[in-house]
């Protein structure tokens, strides 16, 4: 099928589809989307095959916080049917406004993709160690930071072991 987006025309493939049963927050009347990643990019978008005019921009949370994890429930994991952790893909969608250094995601909601089976759910975590806003790049700076120093201990720890 040829859908005609703000992207561009993408030829999207029935096997690309990915069903959302219940819609995504705010969009319940919409249940098909697709991933377009875009090259070179950490970024890509959650592109509507029901309104080709919507889409989200996503980006995996892991890259803007390190130790980020989701415990689903387990009506969670049937609404999915995920066997396995490996068939799990996660995004959490982003907002850009007209100053992109102010540019946010949404780690309290993260979109959920069991990639096997073709299924999506956003879900809402609990909790008080993610919310809706954090700053992508203040994020990713401090990430990196986190990574430089974990990694410059474990090189650290390697030499006092190695004398």
């Amino acid at each position: 099928m040829e859908l005609r987006t703000k992207l561009g025309t993408l030829q999207v493939d029935e096997e690309q589809i990915i069903r959302f049963p219940l819609g995504i927050l705010g969009f319940s009347d919409y249940h098909r989307y697709i991933i377009v990643e875009q090259e070179g990019s950490t970024f890509s978008f959650l592109q509507s095959v029901d309104d080709p005019e919507l889409s989200f921009v996503v980006i995996m949370p892991e890259l803007v916080c390190c130790d980020y994890s989701v415990q689903l429930s387990a009506e969670d994991i049937d609404l999915l049917q995920i066997e396995s952790p490996d068939d799990g893909k996660v995004y959490g969608i982003v907002t850009i406004p007209e100053n992109v250094a102010d540019m946010t995601v949404n780690l309290q909601a993260p979109i959920v993709i069991n990639t096997k089976e073709q299924l999506g759910a956003q879900f809402v975590i609990q909790g008080e160690k993610y919310h809706t806003k954090h700053n992508v790049i203040a994020e990713m700076h401090k990430n990196a930071y986190l990574l430089q120093k974990q990694s410059e201990a474990r090189e650290g720890q390697k030499i006092q072991e190695s004398v």
